[in-house]
């Protein structure tokens, strides 16, 4: 998607689905003046072995790939942190109790007797089953799939070399730490973090610009980048 007239790039280190569903989000008219790369940072593998339910009184899902790995609900509960997460929940057949913006939220206004599971990849942040546990409410973790991590691609090293501004929404702190190591070149990148945990991962290399978003939803990231593409794009 080169072109030397577009006056900044959009980077997504996000899986290659999880990328094209954020830019299918986006103000088309922005997009039509803007460069896109997709360059995943990590890549998803199933984990062998069955997911054993017998006795959970419900589930958690923290992400919706999880819910993808998961089995169908057949009507049973789930609590669910974030709403992309819960819709993939529903659509799956899990009836959705709850739903939190973060785990922290979650862990703190979780009401259930339990003993509950926790379904997650093998990296995940919050310990929510842990934190659970210790409220008093019974709850392990069951991994289902894994996220090993990925070189930053040639052309997106090519793109934050260049000589117009990259705008690099991030969603995790691993991710974010991944992109502050692999990338080379930090000077013409406008980092756009989810959370403060994200943004530390800049601490030891600034990029052009750093902000936070101003809720950590795919609803504050796609009017951060949005507002970051405005300004980039002025003469």
């Amino acid at each position: 998607m080169a072109n030397n007239a577009h006056p900044s790039s959009l980077l997504l280190t996000r899986t290659q689905a999880d990328a094209a569903r954020f830019v299918a989000q986006l103000d088309a008219g922005l997009l039509a003046t803007t460069d896109i790369v997709i360059a995943p940072l990590l890549r998803i593998e199933g984990v062998e072995g069955a997911v054993d339910l017998d006795g959970a009184s419900a589930v958690i899902f923290s992400s919706a790939k999880a819910v993808g790995f998961a089995p169908v609900g057949a009507g049973r509960r789930a609590y669910c942190v974030g709403a992309v997460t819960a819709e993939a929940a529903e659509a799956k057949g899990w009836r959705v109790q709850q739903v939190a913006q973060t785990a922290d939220d979650l862990v703190a206004a979780l009401d259930a007797a339990g003993p509950l599971v926790h379904l997650s990849g093998r990296h995940q942040r919050g310990d929510i089953a842990e934190r659970l546990t210790a409220r008093g409410i019974p709850c392990t973790r069951q991994v289902l799939y894994d996220q090993p991590l990925q070189p930053l691609d040639p052309a997106a090293q090519r793109v934050l070399e260049g000589d117009k501004p990259v705008i690099v929404p991030l969603f995790s702190p691993r991710i974010a730490g991944q992109f502050a190591k692999e990338a080379r070149d930090l000077t013409q990148a406008h980092v756009l973090a989810i959370s403060p945990a994200v943004a530390e991962a800049f601490e030891a290399g600034r990029p052009a610009a750093l902000r936070i978003a101003a809720e950590p939803t795919g609803i504050e990231m796609r009017r951060g980048v949005e507002k970051l593409l405005r300004e980039t794009s002025l003469p």
